[in-house]
């Protein structure tokens, strides 16, 4: 469901501001499940973009759609 009056194209312009920028993300999976991570976001696409995400000695990318951010699914913090 959408929480605020902010369009997509407005997301985008702010999630390509902060690429490149050490982020903490909290992703909710649903069901009281908030994983939390910390990384940059390395990618910005058309309809989704990817974070790089560093945990001890595994490096991953994670890829996200940019209505999970409209959707309140996803919230940014400085690191």
């Amino acid at each position: 469901m959408r929480k605020s009056g902010i369009s997509i194209e407005e997301v985008k312009d702010k999630v390509a501001a902060l690429k490149g920028v050490r982020l903490k993300i909290a992703v909710n999976h649903g069901r009281k499940r908030i994983v939390k991570y910390e990384g940059e976001i390395s990618d910005t696409y058309p309809s989704v973009f990817t974070m790089k995400i560093e945990d001890n000695k595994n490096i991953k990318n994670l890829t996200f759609s940019y209505s999970d951010v409209i959707c309140g699914d996803i919230k940014f913090s400085y690191a």
